[in-house]
């Protein structure tokens, strides 16, 4: 199974950051809502007419029941008279005082009453189209507010005045009565106490009344008065533009967020690793970084390089061994969607397994592949169109990677797109590879479009699918691991390369006709292949000594290596110690073991040795 610390893991950080990542790769839409917004706030302020209000301030005193109360500090409801100051009555007396002719319900609509918390003001507003509208509007209401408390206020007055007026005038008639009784009555006489009785009692009651008359009649009704008169506007209260534009743009911001949150649900692209595991189910085998400013074969200490490296020994450990003994490992690298991100990861990938010393083969069914310039290879007289026409074997068309001898490339060549590849071809070629090198990686298109990829996939050791960050969809993913699931290829998982440049779209070359050239014959062991050198290191020989690798001695001077042999010919082994391999591409006489020493091709368990370079044409 893939190393876990390759894989994005579960808890990638706090959401914040993740949702930072969805607006920053939506900052377009928000900009454009924000600025649309804005805009709408501007243009708003255009059109609204202007409107000017004035303000007049009212302080509110008790009159009636409230003045007599017997509480000092007994204080007016201000909420309920900020009602009555916007009553239709207060409006028909606003309107005779402003002589208008508006109807008094429009004027009520224009006036606005606000109560200062903790006093006994009412500040009363009018707005209307002229300053002279306003200020009259404003003194009108609070005037009207005003002389309608006073009446009330002195309607309930002299309502109390009359009804005590009548108590008492009925009451000086009962005393009279009973004055009258007590006059006539003998004295000592039963009647006459009782008359006297009720001369006392209606007494007390006249008193009583004229008690409570006297204030009345002395009482001056006060309403309360205005303290700050309504001025005369200078500037407009309406449109307010810093309020429009305000709006414009926080309703601008939260449209942009809601159509980018849903724009970002509806886009499948695949962005993250985690993506491809939580829409697919695919594992993720490594997320590279998402951008990359080179497109090609990059040094061993680059990231994404030691990334690739920690992939290569995962799959040494994950990818199991090949079907037939002694053969090399096929892996297949398919592109998720169309582009180059399966090339770029066969390369590295590649370059990575042949830094450890062992013998790696890329090749590419792609027409369009972009292989050649990321290996940095030169497109020579011989290619995989060559081979598939049998006009070349395999291991002749294979050309070297500048700086890695142990890294080979087949490139495509003039392959036509429009024309199925034989599979039966490609197999043979593929069996021929794997039986010269440890390692055969095989860059296809996505197996939806290649019919190829789909055909080699269940003849493969491993499937990888190469998604590229923020292009590839996860339905190219699900389509093309439905294509391999038909054939029971073995998909180990996922990897998600980086956003190619736009130099490195894939463009389809136009063929060429090579021009013959001469076989080159082997140099000597020791010296450095050419770049068109068609020299590669041969798998392994047995060893009639038996000797392991760790028990080698130094070389000796180099030997020439004499006539080329055929392919598959076996060559009797060099003395016990490793011996420079011409073509090796280090032009140095290191010896590289291949891999397997365990046990040889047959079978016998004879250790194998390298011998020198061989043409292999």
């Amino acid at each position: 199974m893939p190393s876990p610390h390759l894989a994005e893991s579960d808890s990638d950080g706090p959401v914040l950051m993740a949702y930072l990542g969805w607006l920053r790769r939506r900052w377009w839409i928000l900009l454009l809502a924000a600025v649309l917004g804005t805009a709408g706030g501007l243009a708003v302020s255009q059109v609204q007419q202007a409107r000017y209000t004035s303000t007049t301030s009212l302080l509110v005193r008790p009159v009636g029941a409230s003045a007599g109360d017997s509480n000092p500090n007994a204080k007016v409801n201000l909420d309920t008279e900020a009602q009555v100051v916007r009553s239709l009555v207060v409006g028909e007396r606003a309107k005779g005082l402003m002589k208008s002719s508006t109807p008094a319900d429009e004027l009520v609509q224009s006036a606005t009453v606000n109560v200062p918390p903790n006093s006994q003001v009412l500040q009363v507003s009018y707005e209307a189209d002229s300053p002279k509208e306003a200020q009259a509007g404003s003194h009108a209401f609070a005037q009207a507010y005003l002389d309608l408390r006073r009446a009330t206020a002195q309607a309930s007055l002299d309502n109390q005045v009359k009804s005590l007026q009548q108590q008492i005038a009925d009451l000086n008639k009962q005393l009279t009565a009973v004055s009258g009784k007590v006059a006539a009555a003998p004295a000592n006489s039963v009647e006459r106490k009782r008359a006297e009785a009720d001369q006392s009692v209606l007494t007390n009651n006249l008193t009583s009344l004229n008690n409570r008359l006297s204030p009345l009649l002395s009482e001056g009704i006060d309403p309360g008065e205005i303290i700050s008169d309504a001025p005369l506007p200078d500037s407009p209260s309406s449109p307010n533009r810093t309020l429009n534009l305000a709006s414009g743009l926080g309703a601008g911001l939260l449209l942009g967020i809601v159509l980018a949150l849903v724009l970002d649900r509806l886009d499948t692209r695949v962005r993250r690793g985690r993506d491809i595991s939580d829409r697919t189910g695919l594992p993720l085998l490594l997320e590279l970084p998402q951008k990359t400013a080179t497109v090609g074969v990059l040094p061993a200490t680059h990231k994404i390089s030691r990334e690739l490296g920690r992939l290569r020994n995962v799959l040494l450990s994950a990818v199991p061994p090949a079907r037939e003994a002694g053969r090399g490992r096929l892996l297949l690298l398919c592109d998720g969607s169309s582009g180059s991100a399966a090339g770029f990861v066969a390369a590295n990938l590649a370059a990575a397994y042949a830094r450890t010393g062992q013998q790696v083969a890329l090749l590419t069914t792609k027409p369009d592949s972009t292989l050649t310039a990321i290996t940095g290879v030169t497109e020579g007289r011989h290619s995989l169109a060559a081979v598939l026409r049998r006009d070349v074997p395999a291991l002749k068309a294979l050309t070297p990677v500048p700086g890695l001898g142990q890294l080979r490339v087949l490139v495509p060549g003039d392959l036509e797109a429009d024309v199925e590849l034989p599979v039966a071809a490609l197999l043979e070629i593929l069996a021929e590879l794997s039986a010269r090198f440890d390692h055969v990686l095989i860059e296809t298109a996505q197996p939806t479009v290649a019919v190829e990829a789909q055909a080699l996939g269940r003849h493969v050791d491993a499937v990888i699918v190469v998604a590229e960050s923020g292009r590839t969809r996860s339905g190219e993913i699900s389509a093309a691991l439905k294509q391999f699931e038909q054939v029971d290829a073995p998909v180990l998982g996922a990897v998600l390369a980086p956003r190619m440049p736009a130099s490195a779209a894939p463009a389809k070359p136009a063929p060429t006709v090579a021009k013959p050239r001469p076989r080159p014959s082997p140099g000597p062991s020791g010296g450095a292949p050419s770049v068109e050198s068609t020299m590669v290191l041969p798998r392994m020989n047995p060893s009639p000594t038996g000797a392991s690798a760790g028990s080698a001695k130094p070389a000796g001077p180099p030997k020439p290596t004499g006539q080329a042999k055929p392919t598959g010919q076996a060559k009797p082994t060099a003395p016990a110690g490793p011996v420079p391999v011409a073509g090796s591409g280090h032009g140095h006489g290191s010896t590289y073991r291949s891999r397997g020493d365990a046990g040889s091709v047959d079978g016998s368990g004879r250790s194998y040795a390298l011998d020198s370079g061989e043409d292999l044409g």
